[in-house]
């Protein structure tokens, strides 16, 4: 087991609670999980600080990153249904049933699909995942772009086919490439399934904690058996594919600042929140594309 440094260091200890404070505020913002800020800086820490092989390191901090969505997510949500209520609105539990449902089953077989892809190309499986999901975040900004922005009295009454399908791709996509799920929650909700982008945050966050919570639950009992016949790749306070100590850092500062994105959301013009989510997915999506391709080929990455 490799010895952890993480709670011995003030200075990583202070960095790690920024990075927290600043995924609450983007997740509750965007109804994102803010991975794309979690998981290159968890896996650095694991990497760099802690030793971690870096086929194991992206596996670890995928699950870690699943595990905080959940308390993150549910704080912004709630902050969400209150903004709503005072514009005499509330949740659209219709539209989030159909879609949490399927969300839940297509988690599960993400995962398991994960784990069998990880065991089948251990040495550059956290690479690929990473590549794949940039593309998939350079889909989501694209179809960002194409949507015409809703307002919250155009919400329409669910099409259960067309949920059901959203959900099951949805859910399999985000726990397959081990993210919480809100990058390819949200474009398929807004863009897909035509959901006014407000409530397409609420719901996208709702959803984040149901379907991360299995997600990191699987990662977490998947990991372990890895964990089991691979000691010495894990650092300790480590359980399967679960950091406890990178949970507790992050994950507290994140639930308190979950509390402000929504505020400015909702001060925010429907299409300026299209710009701005859209610009997020490009460079996200590039980042992960160009350094993905560069590490499998090797190389170190090129894009911060």
């Amino acid at each position: 087991m490799i010895q952890s440094v993480i709670f011995g260091d003030p200075v990583v200890i202070l960095v790690l609670l920024v990075i927290g404070a600043l995924v609450g505020l983007v997740s509750s913002f965007f109804g994102v999980g803010a991975c794309f800020i979690m998981v290159p800086v968890m896996i650095t820490v694991l990497e760099r600080l802690e030793g971690v092989p870096p086929n194991v390191a992206p596996l670890i901090a995928f699950g870690t990153n699943m595990a905080i969505v959940v308390p993150t997510a549910l704080s912004g949500a709630f902050r969400h249904e209150k903004k709503l209520r005072s514009k005499e609105y509330h949740f659209p539990w219709k539209n989030y049933i159909w879609f949490v449902i399927p969300v839940v089953i297509g988690s599960v077989i993400g995962s398991l699909s994960a784990y069998v892809f990880f065991i089948s190309y251990r040495a550059f499986a956290g690479l690929i995942l990473k590549t794949l999901f940039g593309i998939m975040c350079l889909i989501g900004a694209y179809r960002f772009m194409r949507a015409r922005p809703l307002e919250l009295h155009e919400l329409k009454e669910p099409d259960p086919k067309l949920y059901t399908a959203g959900g099951l791709v949805s859910g399999f996509l985000a726990n397959f490439m081990g993210i919480g799920g809100g990058l390819v929650y949200m474009p398929v909700l807004n863009a897909v399934l035509a959901i006014p982008v407000l409530f397409a945050v609420e719901i996208s966050l709702s959803t984040m904690v149901i379907g991360s919570a299995v997600g990191s639950s699987m990662f977490g009992l998947l990991g372990s058996i890895d964990q089991a016949a691979n000691p010495s790749s894990y650092p300790a306070w480590t359980f399967g594919w679960f950091n406890l100590e990178l949970f507790l850092v992050i994950g507290v500062a994140s639930i308190i600042f979950a509390q402000i994105g929504p505020h400015l959301a909702h001060k925010t013009n429907p299409k300026q929140f299209k710009i701005l989510l859209a610009a997020v997915y490009v460079y996200v999506g590039i980042r992960l594309v160009v350094n993905g391709f560069l590490q499998l080929q090797g190389l170190p990455a090129l894009i911060p």
